[in-house]
């Protein structure tokens, strides 16, 4: 901090940033672990179809994915496609489900199994058109 009535010098700014970062570090971890102890993280997705994640490419291209503890988690996955399309479920890279897609939004649920022999496991959605144009859109959510 500077000292009243006297110009600010890079170093007593530098170190006013590192004591900044010191406090933000600090509170982050306290409700990472709170957080972990009490409930699940959950969070939000865009509720109108239109502003999902989505692709227009044929090739398969990854929408979201989750970075999860081993155990047993439901992922539920919202699909919409303009023309049709196909949406996948991978767990570390293995594809665990697939899911046909068309231009009605549809409701899938696929439980998969995180390995217990690793400390984080890698869920993630793809999807890709499989129709003439348009694009696939998906919204996903693990329980």
């Amino acid at each position: 901090m500077s000292r009243v009535n006297q110009p600010d010098t890079l170093v007593s700014v530098l170190r006013e940033i590192q004591r900044r970062l010191r406090v933000l570090e600090s509170t982050r971890r306290a409700t990472t672990f709170s957080a972990r102890a009490s409930a699940p993280v959950t969070a939000f997705q865009p509720a109108r179809p239109g502003e999902w994640p989505g692709t227009d490419s044929a090739e398969w291209t990854p929408l979201v994915r989750l970075l999860t503890r081993p155990g047993d988690v439901l992922v539920v996955l919202d699909v919409v496609a303009d023309d049709a399309g196909e949406a996948r479920v991978l767990v570390d890279g293995e594809v665990v489900s697939t899911v046909e897609v068309t231009g009605e939004v549809g409701r899938h649920e696929v439980a998969v199994t995180a390995d217990a022999a690793v400390t984080v496991t890698e869920l993630t959605v793809e999807a890709r058109r499989t129709g003439a144009t348009g694009t696939v859109r998906v919204a996903a959510f693990a329980l």
